[in-house]
């Protein structure tokens, strides 16, 4: 009598149980093998992984495990023909059936439904399914899309999201310091105007914007006490300490501050971006050429590059300019639980000459609005926040009244799936928004002062 055996290949479709067995597990449902079976090796019951409830909803599963190469295999997919006796059978019964192809011993699963598969009537003529590996591989992150085939349409079942944080960029620059005093003294002067012109009279050095010229009064993060404000003010300059006007409730002293604020920024950005008044933001102006400027700056994960100025030329004589594109942002300085934040809102500036606005300024910003999607801001968010940045060296000193923090970030117990809330975006776009440098908060403006 010949002893029993077990094949190399009954070894290989049980391993291949037992990937499909950890699997599931993985994503939290329940596997059931059938044993006894004529075409259909387990069943997949839907587990709430948040409550643990039971639905009831099930997946029938028939596992096709190999040693070898599948075949047609490439790096990107492979073939697997069907019997047409299983394919009857499978396609006959009222619940959805799955097939998944494996290979063990390198922990590789790959699935399909047959149903959804084979509803092209060509498909089934040919008894051929073609695996994409990137589309169809079988693991934890197929959760969702078996949740979705085991649901019948009219069945209403909610199942809770599975636990996950997410950690939010917002676009909150913080301030890290700003001027420690500000110094008021009287004047005779009643326009910024008229004080311009006599400080030009006095002195060939560059005088900072941030000071305010108001009821007879200069009030400044600059020492007013020094050369050349003391032959500007009338009056010995009383300095304060900045917190009485940055803590404080009094509406008018929260004005006089954020508006020190923003003379403050427009300072600490100059020379290359400036202030536009019509349109209230802050732009990158053109360059002396009028050549394409690019920015480097550190992105979330790595340095990068990105047009702040560039030309577009005429679609139908590339020889003519049409306009000039320059990098923006709207910025408005709020105060949430007591510290003091930097919102910036991304926008473009459009030139028909590097300096006169684009007649048709408006149309370009609704089109490119249109297009742009939440990484591209992101990006553009990260870019002037890394921008905003003192990098003091030998040659250069921070800006002394105005220095920022990284952006703020933000980590929530709740978050969401992208990959299934994105499934029907581009394939490009998917990549992109779900990379772990492009999670974006934009905040309201509810809590700014």
């Amino acid at each position: 009598m010949s002893p029993k055996k077990i094949s190399q290949r009954d070894i290989t479709g049980d391993r291949g149980i037992a990937l499909i067995h950890s699997i599931v597990g993985e994503m939290g449902f329940v596997w059931n093998a059938t044993g006894l079976e004529a075409g259909i090796d387990g069943i997949i019951e839907i587990r709430d992984v948040v409550t643990g409830e039971m639905t009831n909803l099930i997946i029938q599963v028939q596992s096709k495990a190999t040693s070898i190469d599948f075949i047609s295999e490439t790096t990107e997919g492979f073939d697997y023909y069907c019997k047409t006796q299983d394919l009857d059978y499978w396609l006959g019964g009222n619940a959805p059936v799955i097939l998944i192809c494996s290979k063990p011993a390198t922990n590789e699963a790959y699935w399909v439904s047959i149903k959804n598969y084979f509803n092209d009537l060509n498909k089934r003529a040919s008894n051929k399914i073609h695996f994409e590996k990137d589309k169809n591989r079988f693991d934890v992150n197929a959760r969702n899309a078996l949740i979705e085939i085991a649901k019948p349409n009219d069945s209403g079942v909610y199942l809770s999201p599975l636990p996950k944080t997410e950690t939010l960029i917002s676009n909150l620059l913080p301030i890290k310091y700003f001027g420690e005093k500000l110094y008021i003294a009287e004047t005779n002067y009643r326009s910024r105007k008229s004080v311009w012109e006599e400080l030009k009279k006095l002195t060939n050095s560059s005088i900072g914007g941030e000071w305010i010229l108001k009821n007879k009064q200069i009030i400044s993060f600059q020492d007013l006490n020094e050369f050349p404000w003391n032959k500007i003010c009338t009056t010995e300059a009383e300095g304060f300490d900045s917190t009485e006007w940055s803590e404080t409730d009094s509406l008018e002293k929260k004005n006089d501050f954020i508006n020190l604020l923003n003379l403050s920024l427009a300072q600490k950005l100059e020379p290359y971006v400036r202030y536009h008044k019509d349109f209230e933001y802050f732009y990158f102006i053109a360059t002396k050429n009028l050549k394409p400027k690019e920015l480097r700056y550190k992105s979330l994960i790595q340095q990068t590059k990105r047009a702040v100025f560039q030309v577009y030329r005429r679609a139908k004589d590339p020889t003519q300019v049409s306009h000039y594109r320059h990098s923006a942002f709207f910025g408005k300085f709020c105060r949430y639980n007591a510290l003091w934040y930097l919102e910036i809102t991304p926008t473009y500036h459009f030139t028909s000459d590097g300096y006169r606005t684009f007649l048709f300024r408006e149309d370009q910003l609704i089109g490119i609005k249109r297009l742009e999607r939440n990484p591209a801001v992101l990006g553009q968010v990260v870019m002037w926040a890394d921008y905003l940045q003192d990098r003091p060296d030998l040659f250069n000193q921070p800006y002394p009244y105005l220095q920022f923090g990284e952006l703020e970030k933000f980590v929530i117990d709740a978050g969401l799936d992208d990959k299934s809330w994105l499934k029907q975006e581009e394939e490009e776009e998917v990549k992109t928004a779900t990379s772990p440098e492009n999670q974006l908060l934009l905040f309201e403006n509810e809590n700014s002062i």
